[in-house]
């Protein structure tokens, strides 16, 4: 038995060799592919708009004044600015002539000046109360918002126009005293006595000079007959008339002192180089536009060595070349009176008036002839209007003409 269960064995050992069979080779089970489901990607955060920086508001850079009155010069009218050139006189002690009021409403006048006629000095306070009213009157037919200067011219000695308490004394005592205190002080009181009166404007000191000033029509009127003393105490009155709050004037550009005659009744004439001037009559104005004198008035007088053409308040050479470049003259050029024989004898007041613009002055002045007044200002107005004076040269004058009344006033531009 047990040999037929060994041969069955054998025989299907033997049986199922027929055929090798592959061998099994066993794998790791295959993990199942997982799907990889990506997190949810959150919704980007906004980056924040930068915040707004505002743009730096310009600063207006202030305007200075001479670019203040510049612009306001420039949008004035050309009546209004040729009224500012002229410096007129009238007739009366207590109030404005109805001529002369609608002379300046009409060419709205700029400037007036007061004579010993407007002053009634017999008064008991020697005129000044009935001159502050005259002022007012005055002042109340200015048409313009821009302030009047009104002037007169005491000097001292017997031009004084009013009667002072404590009368001024003559130039030539000033010079002979030779005291500038005693000038400051008197030009000082002198200034107080004129704003009191609503006058602002003094066309003194006197600064001709003479060798012999007792051969001239001037006089006592003269200080020295040395320059550098009519300089130094016409310096000391041109600081008293600033002390008070007045402007001051000086005159008669370039001189009366080489020549007896009178500019009032005929032409001057000095032959005289510039040179010659330069050594002597010139000094006393030299050294008062070094103190800032406010204005210097030209005279009528002819020196043909100098402009054989113009008389000096019609010349370009001493105006313009002498007063304003070689001297530096930035203030005030006035001429003197058109009323003169000096002017009128070698030319017409309206020709006059452009000519003396157009040579570098800035105001003309002229007393109480209304006839005389309105051929000033119709000549300059038809003078601008066809070109022969430019609008400019008339802005130049008025821009120095309100800096002077900034001065003397509480006036500014408005711009």
């Amino acid at each position: 038995m047990k040999k037929f269960w060994m041969l069955l064995c054998i025989l299907l050992l033997t049986g199922c060799r027929g055929e090798e069979a592959a061998p099994v080779v066993y794998l790791p089970a295959a993990t199942p592919k997982t799907e990889t489901i990506a997190p949810a990607t959150a919704a980007p955060t906004p980056t924040p708009a930068p915040t707004p920086v505002p743009s730096p508001v310009p600063t207006a850079t202030p305007l200075t004044e001479q670019r203040a009155l510049e612009l306001y010069v420039e949008q004035m009218d050309t009546r209004q600015k040729i009224g500012q050139l002229v410096m007129f006189g009238f007739s009366g002690t207590r109030s404005v002539s109805n001529e002369f009021a609608q002379l300046m409403e009409q060419y709205a006048i700029g400037n007036v000046i007061l004579y010993g006629p407007n002053i009634a000095r017999t008064d008991k306070d020697g005129g000044f109360a009935r001159c502050a009213a005259l002022t007012d009157s005055v002042n109340a037919h200015n048409v313009s918002e821009i302030p009047l200067l009104i002037s007169t011219d005491v000097e001292g000695g017997n031009v004084t126009r009013f009667k002072w308490k404590n009368w001024p004394t003559h130039a030539a005592t000033l010079g002979k005293k030779a005291d500038e205190d005693l000038a400051r002080r008197q030009f000082a009181a002198i200034g107080e006595g004129l704003l009191s009166a609503g006058i602002n404007t003094d066309l003194a000191p006197v600064l001709d000079t003479a060798k012999s000033p007792g051969k001239t029509f001037l006089g006592k009127r003269i200080i020295s007959s040395e320059a550098a003393v009519t300089g130094r105490i016409g310096t000391a009155c041109i600081e008293g008339l600033h002390g008070a709050g007045c402007l001051s004037i000086v005159k008669h550009f370039p001189g009366h002192g080489a020549t007896s005659a009178d500019s009032h009744e005929t032409t001057p004439v000095v032959k005289k180089s510039l040179e010659e001037l330069w050594d002597y009559e010139l000094l006393p104005f030299a050294q008062a536009v070094e103190a800032g004198v406010d204005g210097v008035m030209v005279a009528h007088i002819a020196y043909p060595n100098i402009d054989s053409e113009h008389i000096a308040s019609q010349s370009p050479v001493l105006i313009d070349g002498v007063l304003r470049q070689q001297m530096g003259f930035e203030g005030l050029i006035l001429s003197d009176d058109f009323r003169m024989a000096g002017l009128r004898k070698q030319t017409s007041v309206s020709d006059g008036a452009v000519q003396f613009i157009l040579s570098g002055g800035d105001i003309i002045l002229c007393g109480a002839n209304h006839s005389y007044q309105a051929a000033i200002l119709e000549g300059l107005t038809a003078a601008v209007a066809d070109g022969t004076l430019p609008e400019s040269r008339l802005n130049e004058s008025v821009t120095r003409i309100l800096k002077a009344k900034m001065q003397v006033t509480d006036w500014a531009p408005d711009n």
